[in-house]
């Protein structure tokens, strides 16, 4: 009777043919000029496998790149307003689809901010109050951020904008504020 092999070989050396046993490796373990089986998980753009890159503290790297147009808007109400009054504004595209966006105003006296969408596809305007915060005292600055919200423009046929608008409550004082929406691509 032939001699029984006590591993299955399931590794090939690519230089001579010959079958190898995986070596067992546990977690923690030093990977320097070391043998073993990797489990490919990470494929490349072209489908071919890959091993994850590695920060210098071990972590994988993330893409955070934004794919698509960003729009943003910041400008000043000097003279501050005792009425809800329009601080920044952007016209987005008719049929598109908005991401990550994102509102911040600032405000030395407690004012109230909110952040409109209008639709003015027949000459009537339809406003939305996506949200709304307030800044006063302990907190002069606030950001307001709907990263994961969409809004789609998909039914508009006129003038579709998204407007920061602020008021102040008691005392005129300067109202800043900044809007951004990604159009996704």
């Amino acid at each position: 009777m032939a001699d029984l092999q006590e591993v299955f070989r399931i590794l090939k050396d690519s230089a001579t043919g010959a079958g190898e046993a995986p070596i067992s490796r546990i977690e923690g373990e030093a990977a320097a000029a070391q043998e073993g089986l990797i489990g490919f998980s990470f494929k490349d753009s072209s489908g071919n496998v890959i091993l994850p890159q590695l920060d210098s503290n071990g972590a994988i790297l993330v893409n955070d790149e934004v794919e698509g147009t960003l729009y943003h808007e910041y400008a000043e109400v000097a003279a501050g307003s005792l009425a809800l009054t329009d601080v920044a504004t952007i016209t987005l595209t008719v049929s598109k689809v908005y991401d990550k966006i994102n509102a911040e105003g600032c405000c030395l006296r407690p004012s109230l901010f909110q952040l409109v969408h209008i639709d003015d596809s027949d000459g009537t305007p339809v406003e939305t109050v996506m949200g709304e915060f307030i800044v006063g005292p302990g907190q002069y600055s606030f950001k307001y951020d709907l990263a994961h919200e969409e809004l789609d423009t998909t039914g508009g046929t006129g003038v579709i904008e998204l407007v920061l608008r602020a008021k102040n409550f008691a005392y005129a004082s300067s109202l800043r504020g900044f809007i951004s929406a990604n159009e996704q691509a």
